[in-house]
């Protein structure tokens, strides 16, 4: 439902509803548009299963029109009551399958050998272009099956669930496009360095299996991903953004359905986020039921919705934020709930009430209004514009509704999964190798140059944990936490520094006092670097003397004095 439909088919019985219709119907957002994703299928549809069920299938498909083969999982039957109608194909009972409409691959397998089902089917691209599975259990894992594939679960359901397939895969025949939902940027990435994996957010966030790792960055299938959202609700850095619509477009919508409706006379106006294909007809066919001060806001997928999205929502002058969840992936809704209990920790940290912001399953809880003791209905409203950069944007509404709060901590403790925080450096282990400098995705971690020491500036952190991995020694812990003075958040600080052990020979500063007391601690007792060895003299030298030393003990140049 557009806005302008919207806006004539709400309520307006008081003033409030008055200036909601007001309001919606001035919205104007230029919305940035995204690439398309497009398919092509021929109908060339597999059906897997026992023998006798995939046979039925397949003469149902058969008769509309579909090329199908059958592969049975089954043992042959020795004997039948009657000819079977349908060929059998193929019969493995060890097969993989991968991919999405107009594009499966399905691997057989018998021992060590491998055999591609589409080649042997005679298709140019070796691909089925759809698959009706009738197994036990799904080959594709994915909580959400990529377009194209189907599995029937044998439940009490599974006869209407199979006649709605069969109803569904005739229609599924030609070309087709959906939006990019998303854009990733791999030079701001925290989900790897230099072979090590941590941050894996997103990956975990995502309910197609659309994301897989390549060790330094990530890789995003755009024909399996199907919008869930999660992946850039969930990314610290704002290396994944949602593109249906971007987040800066949705901000500016919400900016302005806010402060159109406090202008035309409006008063505590809740925000209700509810998805479109779900939450759309629930909303629809109950609009006379919504409270008058109640904003209703349709988005592709809800999972879309993160911090930066609700945190300038209530900077805004939003009184209430209510976000409805139905029928969402079990990995959509715990994201969400992870997104809540940050923003729950930052806004409780602040005194503003936590109901300011809720999870809701059910329309009903949607159309009411929010609570009276919100403590953001008396703050001003905040004036600065989205960015789209996601850090910055969640910072700008910060640092506003820490303004007006009513506690205004140092800073507030955040549960692990936040991407905001501090780490900590155990001094009496850390060599100051700067390892954990080297993997640094958001340059949170800095080298002193000549001198040997570590600084760290927490407004860069995204607590990836990629310096945690990196440390030899398991120097390193992560603190989650939001520190709020903005001075003190971007000053670089001192968290390790040593003095700087020099070559026994040029004099030229080369490690640490740490790094070499711990590499003679490690050598003790090793036979080649006893005390006052040539090897224990070695560890004493820069690069470029070690090497002139061992070339003049095998004869080379004149030996130095050691």
């Amino acid at each position: 439902m557009d806005f302008q439909e919207l806006s004539s088919s709400l309520p307006r019985l008081t003033d409030d509803g008055k200036a909601r219709a007001q309001s919606i119907g001035a919205v104007s957002v230029a919305i940035v548009p995204t690439s398309i994703v497009g398919y092509t299928s021929t109908g060339r549809v597999l059906v897997i299963g026992p023998e006798d069920d995939a046979a039925r299938a397949v003469q149902n498909l058969a008769d509309a029109g579909l090329k199908c083969h059958l592969l049975a999982t089954d043992e042959v039957r020795e004997e039948r009551d009657e000819p079977a109608e349908v060929r059998v194909d193929f019969r493995s009972g060890s097969y993989e399958v991968q991919g999405y409409l107009g594009a499966f691959q399905v691997i057989s397998t018998a021992g060590e050998r491998r055999f591609d089902l589409g080649l042997y089917a005679g298709h140019e691209n070796g691909k089925f272009d759809l698959v009706l599975e009738l197994s036990k259990a799904p080959t594709i894992k994915a909580e959400v099956s990529p377009p194209g594939y189907f599995w029937i679960a044998d439940t009490d359901k599974r006869a209407s669930q199979l006649a709605d397939a069969l109803t569904e895969i005739p229609d599924m025949v030609g070309s087709f496009e959906k939006p990019k939902f998303f854009n990733y940027d791999p030079d701001i990435c925290a989900h790897g360095r230099s072979g090590i994996v941590a941050c894996t957010r997103c990956i975990d966030a995502c309910p197609t299996d659309a994301i897989v790792s390549l060790k330094d960055v990530i890789e995003v299938n755009s024909h399996l991903c199907q919008g869930g959202g999660t992946c850039s609700t969930a990314c610290p850095t704002g290396a994944i953004t949602y593109a249906y619509p971007a987040a800066d477009n949705l901000q500016e919508i919400v900016r302005q359905l806010i402060s159109g409706y406090l202008a035309a006379g409006g008063t505590k106006p809740v925000l209700a986020f509810y998805d479109k294909e779900t939450g759309g007809p629930a909303i629809e066919h109950n609009l006379a039921d919504m409270q008058e001060n109640v904003l209703p806001v349709e988005v592709e997928e809800v999972g879309s919705i993160g911090l930066d999205v609700i945190l300038n929502a209530i900077a805004y002058g939003a009184a209430g934020i209510k976000v409805l969840c139905l029928d969402l992936a079990s990995a959509v809704h715990k994201e969400l709930t992870d997104q809540f209990a940050v923003m729950r920790a930052m806004l409780d940290g602040m005194g503003y009430a936590l109901d300011l912001v809720e999870l809701v399953d059910s329309p009903a809880l949607l159309f009411e209004s929010a609570t009276d003791d919100s403590a953001a209905f008396d703050i001003p409203l905040a004036s600065h514009a989205p960015t789209g950069l996601k850090r910055t944007d969640i910072r700008s509404a910060l640092e506003h509704l820490y303004d007006h709060a009513a506690k205004q901590p140092v800073s507030v403790a955040l549960p692990a999964h936040a991407p905001f925080g501090n780490i900590q450096v155990d001094t009496g282990t850390c060599t100051l190798c700067m390892g954990c400098v080297s993997v640094c995705p958001a340059a949170a971690l800095e080298a002193g140059g000549e001198s040997p020491k570590l600084a760290f500036i927490e407004h860069n952190c995204v607590q990836c944990g990629l310096c945690e991995k990196a440390c030899p020694e398991s120097s390193i812990s992560k603190e989650p936490r939001y520190l709020f003075n903005t001075d003190q958040r971007m000053r670089s600080q001192t968290l390790n520094e040593d003095a700087p052990f020099h070559c026994r020979l040029c004099g030229k500063p080369f490690a640490t006092q740490a790094m070499l007391n711990n590499m003679r601690e490690k050598l003790k007792g090793h036979w080649m670097f006893e005390d006052n060895s040539d090897a224990m003299k070695r560890l004493e030298m820069c690069e470029d003397c070690r090497v002139k030393d061992m070339f003049a003990a095998e004869g080379g140049f004149p030996r130095h004095k050691l």
